[in-house]
């Protein structure tokens, strides 16, 4: 008579999955720098985080009571923008160049009155605050002018062109994050329904006739009768 003890091993010995070898256990390896970060002493973590925190504040309350500090801080981050556009820029094809905006021949003069006068018709308050500063108006008309100019081949002048004849020839010096305001200014009020956007060009609605002749008589003086 076989034992309960045997009829067990015999059920184990018939299963599918005693049959299979046992395959070795997965390892979860930290790296070395996952080591160094477990074994930290939390209060070091906890200095260095207050000591990073002094840090900031200092420099927040120095950027404040310095200019000039707050501007080498400004211009290095703009390095290091630029920086990191370039390198991300690597390997990708060149943009397009973008083509102009299409801008009406007008003289530095033509071009303040028509933004005063569609700044006296626009009642928001960003037209009321620069309709407060004729400064800014120039400013603008200024680089109207040296926009058209440096557009003549259809191309978008880059900012540094931009910049370059401003200081040229206005004697303005501004920095890149102006030049690339004023830009953009500029094309905006070159859109239709702004000061400087160009007329279109006139083209009469020809109508055809049973012929397939445009009616060019319709408009034209019809001679007197006798």
């Amino acid at each position: 008579m076989r034992s309960l003890a045997m009829d067990d091993t015999d059920g184990d010995r018939d299963s599918p999955s005693a049959s299979l070898p046992a395959g070795p256990e997965p390892e979860h390896r930290l790296t070395a720098e996952e080591l160094a970060f477990l074994l930290r002493d939390p209060m070091l973590l906890a200095r260095e985080a207050e000591r990073a925190a002094r840090s900031n504040r200092s420099r927040t309350e120095r950027r404040a009571a310095d200019p000039a500090y707050a501007e080498r801080l400004r211009a290095g981050d703009r390095e290091r923008q630029r920086r990191r556009r370039l390198r991300d820029s690597i390997g990708r094809p060149e943009p397009p160049e973008q083509p102009a905006a299409a801008l009406p021949d007008l003289t530095l003069a033509q071009a303040a009155e028509r933004l005063v006068d569609h700044l006296n018709r626009d009642a928001s308050a960003q037209a009321a605050q620069l309709r407060a500063r004729p400064d800014r108006i120039r400013l603008y008309a200024e680089t109207f002018v040296a926009y058209r100019t440096l557009s003549a081949d259809g191309v978008r002048p880059t900012r540094g062109a931009l910049a370059a004849l401003l200081k040229s020839r206005f004697g303005r010096s501004v920095t890149p994050s102006q030049v690339q305001k004023l830009r953009d200014h500029v094309e905006g009020f070159a859109a239709a329904g702004g000061p400087w956007a160009a007329a279109p060009a006139f083209r009469a609605n020809a109508r055809k006739g049973s012929g397939g002749k445009a009616d060019t008589d319709s408009h034209a003086p019809r001679p007197p009768r006798p």
